[in-house]
C-alpha cells in the first residue's frame, strides 16, 4: 500500500472542510411527496476531487469524515447509515474510475464512451418510467401520473441530453487536451457513474426505505435533479482541474 504523505493528508483535510460546509452550511432541503428527500448542494465535489487526486482508499475516507462530522455539526434530518456508505462512495467510485483512467489513459476514448453510457441511462430512464405506467403515452401525448408533460419539459430533457453528449466532443476539439488525465470527457464520465449509482441509485434507495415510499415515487424527481447536477458539477471539476498538479507537491 502507498504511503499517504501529509501534503495528501493536508489537501484531503482542506476538501473535506469544504464538503462539509458546502452540505450542511449552504444547502437547501426540498420537500418531495411530503418528505425532505432531495437537498440541493454541491457538497460531492470535494470528495469526488479527493478521489480523483488521491484514490479511493483516501477518497472514501474522507466522505466518511464529511458524513460523520456533518451530522455532529448539523444533522439535518434523521441519520442513516446508508447515506453515510453513499457519502463514502463519492470517494471511492471516482477513486477506482481515475486509478483505470490513469493506467489506460492513451487507449480509451472517453467520448464515444460517454456518448454511449448517456444514452443507456437516459433511455433506460424513460423506459423504466414507462414500464412502471408512471409516464404515458395518450393521442399522441406524454403524460407523467396522468399529469400532461408539456413540451418544454421534454425539448429541455433531450437538449439536456444533447449537452451532455456534445460538450465534450466540442471542449477537446477546441482545447485539444483529450490525452490529459483531466479531460472534460474523463471527468463527465467519472461524475455521471456516480451520480447514477449513488443519487439515482442509492439514495433514492436509502429515503425510500427511510419514509417507507415507493422507490418510483421518489425516482423521477431524483433523475431530473441529477439530469441538471451532473454538467453543473463537470464544469466546476474541470474547471478546478488546472489547479490539481499543485497536489503533488
Amino acid at each position: 500500500m502507498k504511503k499517504i504523505s501529509v501534503s495528501t493528508l493536508v489537501t484531503a483535510s482542506l476538501l473535506t472542510t469544504i464538503s462539509i460546509v458546502l452540505t450542511r452550511v449552504l444547502s437547501v432541503m426540498l420537500p418531495i411527496a411530503g418528505t425532505s428527500s432531495l437537498r440541493i448542494d454541491f457538497g460531492s465535489i470535494p470528495i469526488i476531487i479527493t478521489g480523483i487526486l488521491f484514490g479511493p482508499i483516501v477518497g472514501g475516507f474522507s466522505g466518511l469524515v464529511a458524513d460523520v462530522v456533518g451530522l455532529i455539526i448539523n444533522a439535518q434530518g434523521i441519520p442513516f447509515p446508508g447515506f453515510t456508505i453513499s457519502s463514502m462512495l463519492w470517494g471511492i467510485i471516482p477513486g477506482i474510475i481515475y486509478m483505470f483512467i490513469k493506467s489506460k489513459n492513451s487507449r480509451i476514448n472517453f467520448n464515444i464512451i460517454n456518448t454511449i453510457f448517456i444514452l443507456i441511462i437516459s433511455t433506460g430512464v424513460v423506459k423504466l418510467l414507462y414500464n412502471q405506467n408512471i409516464i404515458t403515452f395518450k393521442n399522441s401525448m406524454l403524460y407523467f401520473y396522468n399529469n400532461r408533460i408539456p413540451n418544454i419539459i421534454i425539448a429541455i430533457y433531450v437538449i439536456v441530453i444533447l449537452v451532455l453528449i456534445m460538450t465534450p466532443i466540442i471542449v477537446s476539439m477546441r482545447i485539444k487536451e483529450s490525452k490529459s488525465i483531466y479531460s472534460i470527457d474523463k471527468i463527465l464520465f467519472t461524475v455521471t457513474v456516480s451520480y447514477v449509482v449513488i443519487s439515482m441509485g442509492l439514495n433514492t434507495l436509502w429515503l425510500s426505505i427511510m419514509f417507507k415510499k415507493g422507490f418510483m415515487i421518489l425516482f423521477p424527481i431524483r433523475v431530473l435533479a441529477s439530469v441538471i447536477n451532473i454538467p453543473i458539477s463537470s464544469v466546476i471539476i474541470f474547471t478546478l482541474s488546472k489547479y490539481f498538479k499543485y497536489s503533488n507537491r
